[in-house]
């Protein structure tokens, strides 16, 4: 979407209307994307970079938490909105299992134990039985090397952050999954999601592992309904 508004941009500096430009993205500039999109606008455009100011989505939900007056100046209603969570811990938890990828990709002869009845869990969660019969083909035997991988000591800081995506993805669950959804159209929902927000998640390479990831969560019980807090 800026990409688009170059030429505008060149049209109102050579009008001399314009000495300062925002733009705001709908997704998040990550890494140094701000840079390098500053550069190509102030190149095309013949502006000083300085007078360029890029505000991604990370800035925005920023704003918002500093300024809480303004969703209700635009009429926002924070309980009527969609389940949106960030996808930054869980690129940084990706990108790390997948440096590792010659261990994650071993296929067990036997699958791991259930930490809770998996049927049991489909039936509180209202997951049907078809998408919980291939979510348990594909991803069944990655859950053990997940585990292992998040266990290691020298992998502690990443376990943090997997602790903070999953703690985000429950509470968004809990409080904006609607009664009558099924469980699939809320993990595919928050997939479908995952892969618009962050460039990495969306990568070729790194898909199926993230979806391996978030059906960990589902698996270890740290998103979803559980029968109880023992289980």
């Amino acid at each position: 979407m800026i990409g688009k508004e170059v030429p505008r941009i060149a049209k109102l500096r050579k009008e001399k209307q314009l000495d300062y430009y925002m733009l705001f993205a709908n997704r998040r500039l990550a890494g140094n994307a701000d840079q390098n999109i500053t550069k190509h606008i102030a190149k095309e455009c013949n502006l000083p970079e300085a007078s360029i100011y890029l505000c991604g989505v990370e800035q925005l939900e920023l704003y918002l938490t500093q300024f809480p007056d303004v969703p209700a100046l635009a009429e926002l209603d924070p309980v009527d909105s969609p389940l949106i969570v960030s996808p930054d811990e869980l690129a940084i938890v990706v990108e790390a299992i997948a440096s590792h990828e010659a261990d994650l990709s071993a296929v067990l002869d036997t699958p791991p134990g259930e930490r809770t009845s998996y049927e049991e869990k489909n039936a509180l969660n209202n997951m049907t039985a078809e998408y919980a019969k291939e979510l348990r083909r594909r991803y069944l035997k990655d859950t053990a090397q997940i585990r292992a991988f998040l266990a290691a000591p020298e992998n502690l800081e990443i376990l943090k952050f997997y602790e903070v995506t999953a703690e985000e993805f429950q509470m968004k669950i809990i409080s904006k999954r609607k009664s009558f959804q099924n469980f699939d159209a809320v993990m595919e929902y928050l997939l479908d999601l995952l892969f618009q927000r962050d460039p990495i998640l969306r990568q070729r390479q790194h898909k199926r592992l993230t979806r391996a990831v978030l059906f960990y969560m589902y698996w270890n019980c740290d998103i979803g309904e559980v029968a109880n807090a023992e289980a």
